[in-house]
């Protein structure tokens, strides 16, 4: 009986060891994958006296996540710039008028987009209002060098050079735009010399298209002159 009782405490005091032993075990290797996942330890390697030495460096995840965060923020501005600037470039030139009509008083922007601009004004004569002195005829300029060189105006009667163009077949409406410029139909009513401009040309001025309608005693001097018929 004692060597039963014996033989049974040794294996109890056995089997504590063993169960010991693996709690020490799991402790241990818990306490490492913790360590390893908590740290992010990564290993490099180094050669010191001609050995291979294993050494742990700790990263400092906090630094790198600040880094990364801000580059992540310039991108992303990077991008939105990117995208306004398309935008910006993708809107038509009456877009932007439309959004900021005081861009008629830009010299710069009105010299690189004068097709466009002629156009707006044209079809929306009240945007004539934001135009510059600098960049368009005048009543108070008096002159002004546009598309096809220098530009005047003059107030006449216009019932026989409507008349003129009538005989020629041309049946637009005559009127007087907001801004006091004639016009037959779409175009602003112009004094040209013949030869160069045959009545019913189309010719680019800073009041918008003209079409050729008349013609003057300024042509001895210049050819090229254009004067605008206006109610100034």
């Amino acid at each position: 009986m004692n060597f039963i009782k014996e033989e049974n405490l040794e294996s109890s005091v056995i089997r504590k060891g063993l169960v010991s032993g693996l709690l020490l075990s799991t402790l241990a290797l818990t306490v490492l994958t913790t360590s390893s996942v908590i740290g992010e330890e990564s290993k490099v390697y180094a050669k010191t006296n001609n050995a291979d030495t294993n050494i742990l460096m700790r990263v400092d995840t906090k630094n790198g996540t600040q880094e990364l965060k801000k580059k992540f923020e310039e991108q992303i501005q990077d991008i939105e710039e990117e995208s306004s600037k398309k935008q910006e470039e993708s809107k038509s030139v009456e877009e932007m008028i439309l959004e900021q009509p005081e861009l008629l008083n830009d010299v710069t922007f009105v010299q690189n987009n004068y097709n466009a601009v002629t156009q707006v004004i044209y079809s929306q004569p009240s945007y004539t209002q934001y135009v510059s002195n600098a960049n368009a005829l005048t009543a108070s300029g008096g002159v002004y060098y546009g598309p096809n060189g220098k530009e005047t105006y003059y107030n006449l009667n216009m019932s026989g050079v409507v008349d003129i163009m009538r005989g020629m077949g041309n049946n637009d409406n005559y009127w007087v735009r907001e801004d006091g410029v004639k016009m037959l139909g779409d175009y602003v009513i112009v004094a040209a010399d013949l030869n160069k401009y045959p009545r019913g040309s189309i010719v680019d001025t800073s009041l918008g298209q003209g079409i050729v309608c008349d013609t003057g005693s300024f042509t001895q001097n210049s050819d090229t002159q254009l004067d605008i018929a206006t109610d100034w």
